[in-house]
């Protein structure tokens, strides 16, 4: 009978845990382009060198605009990380304008695009990683890309979902801020938006005590 309960409460508990919507991960793939830094873990890197920035994004926690035709999906700070020839960065603890943002825009005001924003309605004006850098306290990380009017059909980021690269681009700009400077710019052979599926361990919990359950009958 010990099996037999814990077997319905294990299940009843997977039913009856609300529904999550699936992190949304946003990856960028290239290397330095240009420049270079001379602090810190990457002042070592130089042009060729490998970038990798991913993050991700709850497709249902979104800011939309008032003014523009934007809307901003608030970055997870733990999901963040930006390496450089394989030194890795994370996400400044204190963002220093509030939530950082991946944001969307949707025939803004004849292109589409997307663009790492401190808000959504400002410019693309980058997020603050934990990297010391020499005037500002840490290096903002900017990426802004422009696409031709009609490659976004929405808002919604899971209708973005896909693999981009320089089809149809008007503009790109991905590189490290450091006060009024750039100092290091990227190039992206690729980047991708996709959907994390949930962990299949948990989605495997619900058939196994429903068969317990059976078994003791």
């Amino acid at each position: 009978m010990r099996l037999q309960a814990a077997s319905i409460l294990m299940a009843a508990a997977v039913f009856a845990a609300p529904a999550m919507a699936d992190p949304v991960e946003v990856e960028m793939v290239g290397s330095v382009d240009f420049g270079g830094v001379n602090v810190g873990q990457w002042a070592n890197a130089g042009s060729g060198d490998p970038v990798v920035m991913k993050f991700q994004v709850d497709s249902t926690n979104f800011v939309d605009s008032a003014m523009f035709p934007v809307r901003g999906y608030e970055i997870i700070p733990s999901s963040f990380s930006l390496s450089i020839d394989g030194n890795t960065a994370g996400m400044a603890a204190a963002q220093p304008f509030g939530a950082p943002y991946f944001v969307l825009r949707d025939n803004d005001p004849v292109a589409d695009g997307f663009f790492l924003g401190k808000n959504i309605d400002g410019f693309p004006n980058g997020v603050a990683t934990d990297e010391a850098a020499q005037i500002s306290d840490t290096f903002d990380a900017l990426f802004s890309v422009g696409y031709e009017g009609t490659r976004l059909s929405s808002l919604d980021i899971l209708d973005a979902v896909g693999t981009y690269d320089f089809a149809g681009l008007s503009s790109f700009n991905w590189g490290l801020q450091d006060g009024s400077f750039q100092p290091m710019g990227f190039i992206f052979d690729q980047w991708t938006i996709e959907v994390v599926p949930a962990p299949a361990g948990v989605l495997a919990l619900a058939p196994l005590g429903l068969a317990a359950v059976r078994r003791r009958r």
